[in-house]
C-alpha cells in the first residue's frame, strides 16, 4: 500500500491533518516494530493503541489514524480505527487482478493455506496470510501487506462466533472459497454444530457467480453448502468427489504418497507432512490451484516440500531417534482424533501422547475430553495430560513435569513416537521446544 495522507482520509471518510501529500507505505498496529514511512493504526483492545502513537511517530511512522486525543503530525481522525483499517484493506483488495482465495473450516484451514501457498509460490506472484492472521484484524493486515506485484491472495478466515465469516468475506471479496470441515470447535460461542455450519457457509454465499466453491465432499454439512451459491462447484475428498485420492500409502517417516484423480488429469505425488487428514487438505489446495488455471503436474511439484505454519503437525527427531509430532497450536475433538489417527498409523511400536486442554468447548467439554482419554487408553497409547484432569488419566500440573516423564520414557528409544497436542493456552509448544 502506498497512499498520501489525503487519500487515506478519502478512503476512510476521515479528517486529515498535517502534510496531506505525505506518502505512507504500508500499515502497522505495533509501535515497537513499525517501519519507516508506515501508517500506525492504534487498535483499542486489552491495551489502547492510542497510548503508543507518539512512540510510533518517533520510530518513523509517516502518519497515524486516531479516534481519541489529538493528532501527532500527519494524522487522520476516524470514528473507529479498526473499521478504517478494514476500509483500507477493501481498497487494497480491489487492486488484486487475480484470484482471492478464502479458506475457512473448523479444522485444516491453516494447513490447507500452507499447502496451497507451497504449490503456487514458484508458479505466480502470490501473497498469503502469516501464521493464523485470520480474524477481523489479521485479515486486513494481510491484504495491506501484499506487494504491488501480487497477483493472487490466499486468506485464512477464522470464526470464534456467529457472523464473523460474513464480515471477513465482505472485506476480502473472495473469488474462490474453500470449506475444509464443520466440526465442534469454539462451541462455547455457538448454539450447536449447525450454527457453526451456518457461519462457515457465509463464505460460499458471498462468492460471485463467476467464482468457485471448493467443498469437502466427505463432510455432509460442507457438501450441502453447494446449495448456497451459483458459483461453480468443485468437490474434493477420499471418494465420490471431483478431485479425489487413491492408493494412499503411509511411509515409515509418516510422509504420505497417493494418486490424485481429477478432471484435469491424474498424478502420483507425496506430501512431507504426516496424517491421512492432510491428504484431504492437499486435495483442497490442489482443487483451488486447478480452478485458478494451473496444471496438475506443476501444482504437485512442491507437495514434498510443504512449509507448515509452526506447531502444526511438525515432525522432528530427537538425538535418540524418537520422532516427535508437535501439533500444539490448537485442539478440538476432530483435530485431536486426526492427530491420534496419525500416531496410530506409525509403524513405531512405542507410542506416547502428551495432551493439553481442548479449549472453548462449552457444555460438551467434559464428555469430549473423557472420550479422547478413553480412546488413547483403548488403543494402547501411553499418555499423560497436562493441567486437564477431564481426560481421566494421569495428569500433571505443568509441561515441565510432563518433560520429566516423557524424557525418561524415550531417552534411549529409537522406536518411539510422541504426539504433543493441545490448545494454545496449554503452552505445550514449550514442551516440544524443550524436547528438541
Amino acid at each position: 500500500m502506498e497512499l498520501t495522507v489525503k487519500e487515506i482520509g478519502d478512503i476512510t471518510g476521515g479528517q486529515p491533518f498535517g502534510d496531506l501529500d505525505a506518502i505512507v507505505k504500508g500499515v502497522s498496529t505495533d509501535s515497537r516494530s513499525i517501519e519507516k514511512k508506515q501508517l500506525f493504526v492504534p487498535i483499542i483492545a486489552e491495551r489502547n493503541g492510542h497510548d503508543f502513537v507518539i512512540d510510533a511517530m518517533t520510530n518513523g511512522a509517516s502518519g497515524h489514524l486516531f479516534s481519541q486525543g489529538d493528532p501527532q503530525g500527519n494524522a487522520i481522525r476516524v470514528k473507529d480505527t479498526l473499521v478504517a483499517l478494514q476500509d483500507l484493506a477493501k481498497f487494497a483488495r480491489e487492486k488484486i487482478t487475480g484470484d482471492v482465495v478464502g479458506i475457512t473450516g473448523s479444522v485444516g484451514k491453516t494447513t490447507t493455506k500452507d499447502i496451497l501457498f507451497s504449490s503456487l509460490r514458484n508458479l505466480t506472484e502470490v501473497h498469503v496470510s502469516k501464521r493464523s492472521y485470520n480474524n477481523e484484524l489479521g485479515l486486513p493486515l494481510t491484504i495491506l501487506a501484499a506487494k504491488s506485484s501480487t497477483k493472487h491472495l490466499i486468506l485464512e478466515m477464522g470464526a470464534r462466533g456467529p457472523g464473523q465469516i460474513a464480515e471477513l468475506a465482505e472485506i476480502a471479496n473472495p473469488t474462490i472459497g474453500i470449506i475444509t470441515r464443520v466440526a465442534p470447535a469454539h462451541t462455547e460461542f455457538f448454539k450447536d454444530i449447525d450454527h457453526i455450519a451456518e457461519t462457515k457457509g457465509a463464505l460460499i454465499e458471498f462468492l460471485p457467480s463467476s467464482g468457485t466453491a471448493i467443498l469437502n465432499n466427505d463432510d455432509p454439512r460442507v457438501a450441502e453448502m453447494a446449495k448456497l451459491t451459483n458459483a461453480r462447484i468443485v468437490t474434493y475428498g477420499l471418494e465420490n468427489a471431483t478431485v479425489t485420492a487413491e492408493n494412499i500409502s503411509i511411509e515409515n517417516d509418516l510422509t504420505t504418497s497417493f494418486q490424485i484423480t481429477t478432471p484435469w488429469g491424474t498424478a502420483t505425488t507425496r506430501i512431507n507432512i504426516p496424517g491421512v487428514h492432510n491428504v484431504t487438505n492437499a486435495l483442497a489446495a490442489i482443487s483451488a490451484g486447478l480452478s485458478m488455471g494451473f496444471g496438475l503436474g506443476d501444482l504437485c511439484l512442491s507437495l514434498a516440500d510443504i512449509d507448515l505454519s509452526p506447531m502444526r503437525m511438525e515432525s522432528k527427531y530427537l538425538k535418540s531417534g524418537t520422532l516427535v509430532i508437535n501439533d500444539s497450536y490448537n485442539a478440538n475433538p476432530t483435530s485431536m482424533n486426526a492427530a491420534i489417527d496419525t500416531l496410530l498409523s506409525s509403524p513405531r511400536t512405542q507410542k506416547y501422547a502428551v495432551v493439553g486442554t481442548m479449549a472453548e468447548l462449552g457444555s460438551i467439554s467434559e464428555e469430549a475430553h473423557r472420550e479422547i482419554g478413553s480412546r488413547l487408553t483403548d488403543n494402547g497409547i501411553q499418555w499423560i495430560s497436562v493441567a486437564e484432569p477431564k481426560y481421566g488419566g494421569e495428569d500433571v500440573s505443568s509441561w515441565e513435569e510432563a518433560l520429566v516423564y516423557i524424557s525418561g520414557e524415550t531417552s534411549q528409544n529409537n522406536d518411539a513416537i510422541i504426539l504433543i497436542k493441545g490448545s494454545r493456552i496449554a503452552e505445550l509448544d514449550q514442551l516440544a521446544d524443550a524436547l528438541r
